[in-house]
C-alpha cells in the first residue's frame, strides 16, 4: 500500500503517545514517556529527510517497522503529524506545547520526552515562543533522543545543549559512525549499537574497549550513565539486516 499516492493529511488529535514496551518499563522507575512518532527518512509528500544523516542499513532497519509500528493504521497516524509538522509548523509547535502543559500539569518532573522516535529532527533549533525551544519551556522535564547527527553530539559534549535535553549517539554500517563513536565514547557521550542477539541477555559485557549496557532493559537513557555503549536488539525488519548496521562480531 502506498500512502503517500494522493494522500491527503488529517490535524491529529494527539501528537504525542504514551505506550510501548520501552517506555512501560520505565513508569516501573517513576517516569511518565511521550513520545512524538513519525514517518521517518523521506517517507512524506514533500519527499522532506526529517532523518538527514541515516544510512541504507539504519532506514532498512528503522524501528518504524517494529511491533505495531508495522499495522497501516499505525503508518497512517504517523504519517499524519509528519505532514502536520512540515505544511503547518506553527500549529504543530503550539498543539506540542499544549500537550506538553496539559502532561506536565499531571505529572510534574517525573515526565520525561522523547521528542524524535522515528526521526532526527533538531528540536533544538525550533523556537516554540519568546524565543525558546520547547526543552527550555519545560526546564523542569527531562528531554532525549537517539540521534545520527554528530555535529549535534558536539555540540551537546561541549554543553551548548539545553542542560534538560539528553543525546545518544547512534551507530550505523558505515565505518565513519564507529570512528565518530569512539569519539563520542571519549567525550562521555552515550553510543548505541544494535547487536544481532535474539534475548538481551546475550548482549556482550564490552565491545570497542567501552562497557555494553542494556538499553533495552527501559528508554530513561540519562539514567545509564556516561560513556557506555547502549546495547539494543535488532527489531522489526533489523532483524534480517544484511547491510552491516546490526552487529554480529563481538
Amino acid at each position: 500500500m502506498n500512502l503517500l499516492q494522493d494522500y491527503q493529511y488529517k490535524r491529529p488529535k494527539t501528537l504525542f503517545g504514551q505506550q510501548n514496551a520501552k517506555t512501560i518499563k520505565g513508569e516501573e522507575l517513576g517516569f511518565k514517556t511521550y513520545i512524538i512518532y513519525m514517518s521517518p527518512e523521506k517517507q512524506n509528500v514533500k519527499g522532506k529527510n526529517l532523518c538527514p544523516n541515516a544510512s541504507k542499513g539504519c532506514a532498512a532497519a528503522c524501528l518504524n517497522t517494529a511491533g505495531r509500528g508495522a499495522f497501516s493504521n499505525v503508518q497512517k497516524a504517523r504519517l499524519n503529524k509528519t505532514e502536520y509538522f512540515l505544511n503547518e509548523k506553527e500549529e504543530f509547535k503550539q498543539q506540542m506545547f499544549k500537550e506538553l502543559t496539559k502532561a506536565y500539569k499531571k505529572y510534574g518532573s517525573t515526565l520525561a520526552v522523547r521528542l524524535n522516535g522515528t526521526t532526527d529532527i533538531p528540536y533544538e533549533n525550533i523556537k516554540i515562543m519568546d524565543d525558546k525551544n520547547i526543552m527550555e519551556l519545560f526546564p523542569n522535564v527531562q528531554f532525549y533522543d537517539y540521534t545520527k547527527s554528530f555535529k549535534r553530539i558536539l555540540s551537546y559534549s561541549k554543553g551548548e545543549m539545553p542542560a534538560n535535553y539528553h543525546l545518544t549517539y547512534s551507530v550505523d554500517e558505515r565505518a565513519v559512525t564507529k570512528i565518530n563513536a569512539m569519539t563520542a565514547l571519549s567525550l562521555g557521550v552515550n553510543v548505541a549499537m544494535v547487536f544481532g542477539v535474539k534475548d538481551e541477555t546475550e548482549l556482550p559485557d564490552t565491545y570497542m574497549g567501552y562497557k555494553v549496557i542494556n538499553g533495552d532493559i527501559h528508554d530513561l537513557t540519562w539514567l545509564h550513565g556516561e560513556g557506555v555503549i547502549v546495547g539494543l536488539k535488532a527489531k522489526g525488519k533489523g532483524k534480517k539486516d544484511e547491510t552491516g548496521f546490526v552487529i554480529y562480531d563481538f
